[in-house]
């Protein structure tokens, strides 16, 4: 996909988020995910675990919580003051856990809320038993889909697919769409997301003064064929890049300055500005003297992987930062936990 080719496809709505069934939905999952399963992990697991089961309590599914041990149901979901944990954990009683120590009150709060909205756990995932393949079925691990615009109403409002996902979630909600923007806001908006630029009066006069009907849909082409589009959102992944002038703490005797990073920085915004495809946009970045090595310019992307810190010539520690900026700019997902242990929640292992 192409840069420009993702902007004029996005660039024509507003996008509004409505709380619905659907987002609560997702919003328990994320809820279980970033508060629930890693607390149970690092707090319960050890001793309640595959491998040692204290009282015969086990917390690595939502079947063995409700079955509970020796001290019977663990949980009883919707019932947080009845449930066994929640008097565990808030330490008024005999059982105090974890043992050693009280857990925060917030995360308590996260339990109690858990278990009130019915102690949901993802279906099918029984971590005892498959954690790997538990976690491979994890959102951000599944194929890029293209799902059909759902059916809405008000058909007349949609100019364009995405239109009808915003329209469809306002609709469930009861509501209304918000009026249209006016010419003048609506040049601004586009200009500041494009170039990250106002509109010069010159630009705001012609917009206003145009009858054409496809007067925002000229503004768009034009905005994306300044040389300004690949200066504004080439920062964005020279960001991702770490990019720097300078290699950080050297020794004495070791040039500090990086005389190349102007040559990469160039290379990116003009990648920006050509509409470089994605796949070949990381393909240089990563391989550009094994995949072009005939091809000098492309041979300044690979700025990605050297512009890091030189760790005062620690190799390792050069590599890892390498590796880490891979996976982190390009899947959103950082691997440098493993240099040292297999991944608690990710399935990445050390090997």
């Amino acid at each position: 996909m192409r840069p420009q080719t993702i902007f004029r496809g996005l660039l024509i709505a507003t996008f509004l988020v409505v709380p619905g069934a659907s987002a609560r939905a997702a919003d328990d999952a994320e809820a279980f995910e970033t508060s629930i399963r890693p607390l149970l992990v690092e707090n319960c697991r050890k001793c309640h675990g595959a491998e040692k089961q204290k009282g015969g309590l086990r917390v690595d599914s939502r079947k063995s919580l409700i079955e509970g041990g020796e001290n019977g149901p663990a949980i009883e979901p919707g019932q947080p003051e009845r449930s066994l944990l929640i008097q565990a954990v808030r330490r008024r009683g005999e059982l105090k856990m974890p043992p050693n120590r009280k857990l925060r009150d917030d995360q308590i709060a996260a339990l109690e809320r858990w278990i009130a909205s019915g102690a949901q756990w993802p279906a099918g995932d029984h971590e005892a038993d498959r954690p790997d393949e538990a976690r491979r079925r994890h959102w951000a691990f599944q194929p890029v889909r293209d799902p059909a615009p759902p059916s809405v109403r008000s058909q007349a409002w949609c100019r364009n697919p995405i239109d009808a996902w915003i329209l469809a979630r306002l609709e469930a909600a009861g509501l209304e769409p918000s009026p249209p923007a006016d010419r003048r806001t609506l040049l601004r908006r586009l200009t500041y997301d494009l170039t990250g630029l106002p509109p010069t009066p010159e630009d705001l006069a012609a917009f206003l003064d145009d009858p054409d009907p496809d007067a925002y849909v000229k503004r768009v082409d034009r905005l994306l064929a300044s040389p300004h589009f690949g200066e504004h959102w080439g920062r964005h992944w020279l960001d991702v890049a770490r990019y720097s002038d300078t290699k950080g703490y050297v020794y004495a005797r070791e040039e500090r300055f990086f005389v190349h990073s102007p040559a990469y920085r160039d290379w990116v915004v003009k990648a920006m500005n050509d509409d470089l495809p994605y796949n070949v946009f990381l393909l240089h970045q990563l391989a550009a003297d094994r995949a072009v090595p005939d091809d000098r310019q492309a041979l300044a992307a690979l700025g990605f992987l050297t512009i890091g810190r030189r760790f005062l010539g620690v190799t390792h520690d050069i590599i890892d930062d390498r590796i880490d900026v891979v996976t982190r700019g390009t899947m959103g997902l950082t691997v440098a936990c493993a240099r040292c242990h297999d991944h608690k929640f990710d399935p990445i292992p050390t090997r």
